[in-house]
């Protein structure tokens, strides 16, 4: 597609455009693009991480797949792993093909013993709750010395 221009009337050989022209292709020009529009939803598995005072939210979107087909497990104590698991006969009869895997590194100052998982409505939820900070106990200093005098201290 060629740039609009037009001669101008009081110098022959000078070429120039008028701004609206050049909106009007720019126009155009988008109108006629031959490339696809961008998808203007998620892709089918998109996974999300949040994080809130006391856990960790990860959600998965898992459209079409049944709740006995999602495993989720901890694998070292240290990764969280999701994964769908398909019937060799189901995918066949819905055309299902592959499966899902996701693998993320826990945090540290997790409680993995309070893990938990809800599935509903094709989105998985995994809630990785913070271990609580108990308060370390002080131990105090016994003896004499620079150190443990408080008068030393502030001099």
């Amino acid at each position: 597609m060629d740039y609009p221009m037009q001669e101008v009337q009081q110098h022959p050989g000078f070429r120039a455009v008028h701004p609206w022209q050049w909106w009007q292709w720019q126009l155009s020009v988008l109108a006629s693009s031959s490339s696809p529009p961008a998808p203007s939803t998620r892709p089918p598995n998109h996974v999300s991480w949040d994080e809130t005072g006391a856990a960790h939210i990860y959600s998965a979107d898992l459209p079409g797949v049944k709740k006995e087909e999602i495993r989720v497990e901890i694998e070292d104590g240290r990764y969280l792993v999701v994964r769908t698991e398909l019937d060799a006969g189901d995918a066949e009869v819905h055309g299902r093909r592959g499966g899902f895997a996701r693998k993320f590194r826990l945090p540290g100052m997790v409680d993995a013993d309070g893990i938990t998982a809800e599935y509903a409505h094709g989105v998985l939820t995994v809630t990785v709750p913070r271990m609580h900070n108990r308060a370390r106990p002080m131990v105090n200093l016994i003896g004499s010395g620079p150190a443990c005098d408080p008068v030393a201290r502030a001099a």
